[in-house]
């Protein structure tokens, strides 16, 4: 099934139009569109579904339903958890061969007194893995767990019951999000309890035995619905030296959520950036709001998505310093049609992006053909690519192909990506997906005027791929595209175009490997 997906892998969408203006034949002007032209047909990769999760009934099944958290790989296999289903309800934990030659759901979650209804993310460390649970445990709020792909479980953490009077406690209750490992401590939030029943960062020995408390969030002004460091961090943590770095889903200055930093000592809490309120009419806004997923870090800075908010009000990729400095917004995700919650590209990522060779992965848990989307995007916000849309789920089945609702990161493996979609499927319950990695979208390196009265436009896109140029005069509704050239790249990527058809005032091009 690997071979099968790299085979495929030079499949991959429009590349981004190019437009060329033709003024009196003596200059050239281009430029890149941020975004894929809308009708550019359907080149994009198919999805893969390497497991689907059976329909369950009366809420138990063998394999689990809704995958919620991403895959790790643990001893060669993809692991993974399910929120709900499994032999008890409750959830499961499961392990798939990257060729889905074997699927077992190892362990079945069976509720308060154990770990139930994991969410975040699995996290390695040699035979072992840690996981976290919303629910279960002695209070029923929540655990910190320990496993093994042999079926074995042990919980290290119970979260202490929440008062019934203000949904406070000591330490915090019902943690979400993927914990980060750092020797023998492992560092988590939770979204709810803790001295304002907004949520906390711990940090936790690997043999439970010693917990502390890093930051209790602040209870939020009851009109405004504002704090000055956040609320309900539903996303997990990275780490660049001695500093914790994630997001809070609400609160902040703006109410909107912040991108904050924190000692793994507990000390120098530090509020990076809050996201501004919302339009109360449009629901958009310049920054994004509400960032539900954790982030990534790499050379200094920090990179996340926002599930609403944006110019559309759709959601934004984002990026910001470590240090606070120099955010910027990557991607607006496009508004949705309001009847059908159809677009192009997606929207309302709430999923933690990944970082692989200069370009940023992810998933969209919405929009596309209202299923969701997987998508890249440069590091700079240059260049932005749809490589999946999930298919239309059927109305009375809840079922389709592929899968519906992506609300989990991607996993990077050999020329593919691995994910898992949280319902849809044949089953209903959700599916294990995998995708090939496409070649980074062509860029024009170079515009050359000859003397003869033709122009030169130099590409850069994947060694040795074979690539269809295509031309049109003008970007209306249905632009009429015509095929002009089809080039093979060295294995620099690098191709070129001569362009004799210099009369017209204005061409626009896009190019693809088919």
């Amino acid at each position: 099934m690997i071979g099968s997906l790299a085979a495929t892998s030079n499949r991959a969408p429009w590349r981004p139009v190019i437009k060329v203006a033709f003024r009196d034949t003596l200059r050239v002007l281009f430029c890149f569109l941020s975004a894929f032209e809308p009708n550019a047909g359907t080149a994009a990769p198919n999805g893969i579904v390497y497991h689907s999760f059976t329909a369950p009934t009366n809420g138990t099944n063998q394999d689990g339903v809704n995958p919620a958290s991403g895959l790790v790989l643990s001893g060669g296999l993809l692991c993974g958890t399910t929120v709900n289903g499994g032999l008890r309800g409750a959830g499961s934990a499961y392990y798939l061969a990257p060729d889905a030659s074997a699927f077992n759901a190892f362990h079945s979650f069976t509720n308060s007194p154990d770990a139930a209804n994991p969410q975040g993310n699995l996290v390695n460390s040699g035979s072992n893995f840690f996981g976290t649970t919303v629910a279960g445990g002695s209070s029923g709020v929540g655990t910190v767990f320990l496993g093994k792909t042999n079926g074995a479980s042990s919980i290290i953490r119970s979260f202490p019951a929440v008062s019934a009077n203000n949904a406070t406690n000591v330490g915090g209750a019902s943690p979400s999000g993927a914990l980060m490992l750092s020797g023998a401590t492992l560092y988590g939030t939770t979204t709810a309890g803790g001295t304002a029943a907004s949520g906390t960062i711990f940090s936790l020995s690997t043999n439970g035995s010693t917990f502390s408390v890093l930051h209790d969030f602040t209870a939020l002004d009851s009109n405004t619905g504002t704090n000055a460091d956040g609320e309900l961090p539903l996303g997990g943590l990275v780490l660049a030296g001695n500093t914790l770095y994630g997001t809070a889903s609400g609160g902040g200055p703006g109410g909107a959520g912040v991108v904050f930093a924190i000692n793994t000592s507990g000390g120098s809490f530090t509020v990076l950036h809050g996201f501004t309120a919302l339009d109360a009419l449009t629901a958009t806004n310049t920054d994004g709001a509400f960032p539900f997923s954790g982030l990534a870090a790499s050379n200094g800075m920090l990179f996340g998505t926002t599930i609403a908010g944006g110019h559309h009000g759709k959601g934004v990729v984002f990026s910001i310093g470590t240090n606070g400095t120099w955010f910027a917004v990557l991607h607006h995700f496009s508004a949705t049609d309001p009847l059908t919650g159809t677009n192009q590209e997606g929207a309302s990522p709430c999923a933690p992006l990944t970082l692989s060779g200069g370009y940023l992965y992810g998933t969209a848990s919405a929009g596309g053909l209202a299923s969701g989307t997987i998508f890249s995007v440069s590091t700079d916000g240059a260049q932005f690519q749809l490589l999946h849309t999930f298919a239309t789920l059927d109305a009375s089945s809840g079922t389709n192909t592929d899968g519906a609702l992506p609300v989990a990161g991607l996993l990077p493996l050999g020329n593919s990506l691995f994910g898992v979609a949280y319902s849809g499927g044949p089953g209903g319950a959700g599916t294990v997906f995998g995708v090939p990695i496409p070649f980074p979208p062509a860029i024009i390196t170079n515009i050359v005027y000859n003397s003869n009265g033709t122009v030169t436009l130099y590409f850069s896109g994947g060694p040795n791929s074979t690539n269809i140029i295509q031309a049109t005069g003008g970007l209306t509704p249905l632009p009429a595209w015509v095929s002009v050239s089809t080039n093979v790249a060295d294995a620099s990527g690098a191709w070129r175009l001569i362009e004799t058809n210099t009369a017209n005032s204005m061409r626009f091009y896009r190019s693809y490997a088919p």
